[in-house]
């Protein structure tokens, strides 16, 4: 073999190595992309959060949740499981049939993502009746809440954990 084919070759495995990479380069999701993708799919996830607590659909709220999901609510004992959430939904739903959230409005204050998994804190108020005739109750309440992206793509709660805010 001759010094020129030698250079050809190697030109050739050079130029080849380097449409390898632009090419790979221009198929990968840019970061603000990923990031983009990600925010739009945790704001999916806020919007069904919203719907299913005003629906009051105890499989809808539990189908929110990562299947190792922990709940953490004031006054209760952690809820390990989505199983487990469906069962406090449907229990919670069958004491009080006619209960009715009236309003829920969450308020994101600070989301991080890193990774396939999401961390935010947030404020949310609320409103809801007891009865079909009961008293209109409102409140406000803070939660920490951990996101984790499924395999389909789709952002779910993993871990939730809320209390009653202070008054203003």
């Amino acid at each position: 073999m001759s010094t020129n084919s030698i250079g050809r070759n190697v030109a050739i495995l050079a130029a080849c190595g380097v449409l390898f990479l632009l090419v790979h380069w221009a198929s990968q999701p840019s970061k603000a992309s990923a990031a983009g993708d990600a925010r739009a799919g945790i704001e999916k996830l806020h919007q069904q959060d919203v719907a299913a607590t005003l629906a009051g659909d105890p499989k809808a709220l539990a189908d929110l949740f990562t299947d190792d999901a922990v709940l953490l609510e004031p006054g209760d004992a952690p809820v390990l499981g989505k199983p487990a959430i469906l069962a406090g939904n449907q229990k919670q739903h069958a004491a009080q049939p006619d209960a009715k959230v009236l309003s829920y409005k969450p308020e994101v204050r600070d989301l991080q993502i890193r990774d396939g998994w999401a961390f935010e804190w947030d404020t949310f108020e609320a409103s809801f009746r007891e009865s079909a005739n009961g008293e209109v109750k409102n409140f406000r309440g803070k939660g920490l809440r951990v996101l984790q992206r499924e395999p389909d793509g789709s952002w779910k709660f993993a871990r939730v954990m809320w209390n009653l805010a202070e008054s203003q």
